[in-house]
């Protein structure tokens, strides 16, 4: 399989359809990095209650693997019950991510595997008993997880599942003996790894000067660990790790749909702010500096500050259908259509299918094929630029009502497909400077980059409600505005001001595309680990009216049972 196809198949894995559901708050450890801390502890979720969204999560939302957490999931009475139940179901594989502490236990263990527990990944921090039971701040748990983990990899011999793997939370205190961590593992067995850097939030903030480290200084072993990853026996994935140490490593850059995992952790947090102005708990100029979901953060604030100042330009409601006065100030309705009839006569971008005549006073047309841009050719023209589109662009030139935008892909299949390799390489061939947006100005060298116009999606509210939707929101970050860039361009004189290029079309073409700049430094543009100023609520879209309050997260008022009311009403499962 070439590296190609191997980043493909890894993120069909990545994206496999599944489902987080948290039996507790629970835990019987107290990680030093624990990033649950701050969620209301020893609530045991009632039976119904998990039920309820594992019949959620097969049935609505379609997924064909669960995974169990916590907390521990494991500390929940009825634990095996809920694999049995997911199974029965119809969920094709159940996993849980554990401290392993009670997996040494024969009769637990045994009681699982009878259920039919088909997925374990341990959280394992340090190579021996000292680092790891510092790390969890419980003396005695490395030797019981190592007990559950042996346990885990003989039944696996004898019976060829379940399949066991390690996760690794990477901090100041372990990260110089990582290699070490796993090279334990694989002397167990374990060929499957989780390397999760270290993020801000909770406990990992408040010990912070034992947790945050320097990933420059621990290159060498963090490539030593990474590179296993090239061995077609081993599997190593990276979680929140800052991408821009992964130049030559791309294929390991975590998938960008884990950004709405992320979010979804945060989501109730995440709709009081955008309902009603509550400033998100974490928002503190040191955290986002560090935070994994900041990119989307800023996408959020950049959003509510342009309904809040009315500057959108464009309000692209795609296939749907709009009355009436355009909100947040846009003075250009997005359509998307099949055929030019019926658009209406008002300011317009439009996307079409095909390549027919087109008449209007007032239009600009997005062009995706070289038939389009000859039958468009005297109109305001936004050129996407592709391998078919750019072969017809180095031989014809092009005038000034025409721009061409590098668009973003969700996924990397798409932009394999799609994307110009090199970009900078191809505009160096043009015969004269060309309008671009969607590039950064190391990827369009000599041509006139200019900002993408602010458009808000109608894709991207609630409609039941006239709000923003964070889910909506969160995939169209990840499908439009998740940029990185690399460690080098620290050293560009525009780095303040670039967001980098989009997540995919470094996945697939590599870090190396990105190209420093000399010169002068220019002002940075505001983000939220800058310094971006909190904003009130934005307006509702037109018809709705204004929230004056948001749902609370249900943990955040202790619902569900302790562990004492189950054994109370005798409903423990052993």
């Amino acid at each position: 399989m070439s590296e190609h196809d191997k980043k493909l198949a890894r993120e069909a894995i990545a994206n496999r359809p599944k489902h987080w559901v948290r039996l507790v708050t629970a835990c019987n450890n107290r990680c030093l990095f624990c990033l649950d801390m701050d969620t209301p502890r020893n609530v045991y979720l009632d039976q119904e209650t998990i039920e309820t969204e594992l019949r959620r999560g097969f049935d609505e939302l379609g997924a064909t693997k669960v995974i169990l957490s916590g907390g521990e999931a494991s500390v929940h009475p009825l634990f095996p019950h809920f694999i049995r139940y997911a199974l029965e179901l119809g969920y094709d594989r159940v996993q849980t991510v554990t401290n392993g502490l009670r997996y040494g236990d024969k009769k637990f263990f045994d009681s699982v595997m009878e259920a039919g527990l088909g997925e374990i990944t341990f959280s394992l921090h340090g190579h021996n008993a000292r680092l790891h039971d510092h790390l969890v701040q419980c003396p005695g748990s490395f030797d019981k997880l190592i007990k559950g983990l042996v346990r885990a990899v003989r039944h696996r011999s004898r019976h060829g599942w379940p399949v066991v793997n390690i996760d690794v939370v990477i901090n100041k205190q372990n990260v110089a003996f990582l290699d070490r961590i796993v090279e334990l593992g694989i002397r167990m067995g374990i060929k499957e790894y989780d390397l999760l850097h270290v993020i801000p939030q909770a406990e990992a903030y408040r010990n912070r000067d034992e947790m945050f480290y320097d990933v420059r200084e621990h290159l060498p072993v963090l490539q030593k660990v990474f590179r296993l990853n090239r061995r077609d026996d081993f599997h190593i994935w990276t979680n929140r790790f800052p991408v821009a140490f992964l130049e030559g490593m791309e294929d390991l850059i975590q998938d960008p749909h884990k950004m709405i995992d992320e979010v979804r952790g945060r989501k109730h947090h995440v709709r009081r702010y955008l309902d009603v102005g509550t400033t998100l708990e974490c928002r503190e100029a040191d955290r986002c500096t560090h935070c994994f979901i900041e990119p989307f953060c800023t996408t959020m604030e950049r959003t509510v500050v342009t309904q809040n100042t009315e500057t959108c330009e464009v309000w692209d409601v795609g296939t749907g259908e709009w009355e009436g006065p355009l909100p947040f100030g846009a003075v250009r309705l997005g359509l998307e259509r099949e055929q030019f009839a019926g658009v209406p006569s008002c300011p317009v971008r439009l996307r079409l299918r095909g390549a027919e005549p087109v008449e209007h006073p007032d239009i600009v047309l997005v062009a995706r094929t070289s038939e389009q841009i000859q039958a468009w050719y005297d109109h305001a023209l936004e050129i996407e630029l592709n391998r078919e589109t750019a072969d017809w662009l180095l031989g014809h030139p092009l005038e000034d009502r025409h721009v061409v935008v590098q668009p973003s892909y969700e996924t990397l299949a798409e932009a394999t497909r799609n994307d110009v390799r090199d970009p900078a390489a191809f505009f160096g061939k043009l015969a004269a400077p060309v309008r671009v947006r969607g590039l950064p100005a190391c990827a369009a060298p000599g041509m006139r980059v200019e900002a993408t116009p602010p458009t808000l999606r109608l894709s991207s509210f609630d409609t039941s409600r006239g709000r923003l939707d964070w889910k909506k929101l969160a995939r169209e970050h990840v499908t439009e505005h998740y940029r990185a860039k690399s460690a080098r361009c620290a050293d560009c004189s525009l780095t303040g001001a670039c967001g980098g290029l989009h997540i995919n079309m470094l996945r697939d073409q590599g870090l190396e595309l990105c190209r420093p700049i000399a010169g002068e430094p220019v002002a940075t543009e505001p983000r939220i680990a800058t310094g971006m100023i909190p904003q009130p609520p934005a307006p509702s879209l037109p018809g709705f009216e204004q929230p004056t309050d948001a749902p609370e997260d249900p943990l955040r008022q202790k619902t569900g049972l302790r562990r004492s009311d189950f054994l109370r009403t005798g409903r423990e499962v052993t």
